[in-house]
């Protein structure tokens, strides 16, 4: 754990561009992590739900099927940034960007992908 932590301030303090490459990608995940939370109402039971961008209509689905995003994007998120660090340190800043590049495009896609399901996009 500590030299995960010097990972981190070492990156704060040489490499600024991988950091803000890092705080990109913990803002995307922290927006996909929010997007369900706010959309479910207490109370309900069943939400309105699209499985797939090819198929147009909606259905009703249990209300923890919006929380899965929510666990995807923690996971992403904080995985990736911890993982970045270590290949920052280990095998350089080229691979640590690399992967951040990656997992935001992926975050990317999943936040369009999230917000039509929830009717939003």
């Amino acid at each position: 754990m500590k030299e995960l932590a010097e990972d981190f301030k070492s990156i704060a303090k040489k490499d600024r561009s991988l950091f803000v490459w890092m705080a990109i990608n913990f803002l995307l995940s922290l927006w996909m992590f929010l997007i369900p939370v706010f959309d479910l109402k207490p109370g309900r039971i069943k939400v309105w739900a699209r499985y797939s961008d090819i198929y147009r209509g909606y259905e009703q689905s249990d209300w923890y099927y919006l929380l899965a995003f929510s666990l995807i994007a923690l996971t992403m998120g904080g995985g990736h940034i911890l993982l970045a660090a270590r290949l920052h340190t280990k095998r350089g800043k080229d691979i640590a960007r690399l992967l951040l590049g990656a997992s935001i495009l992926i975050l990317a896609i999943g936040i369009k992908f999230l917000l039509s399901i929830v009717g939003e996009g």
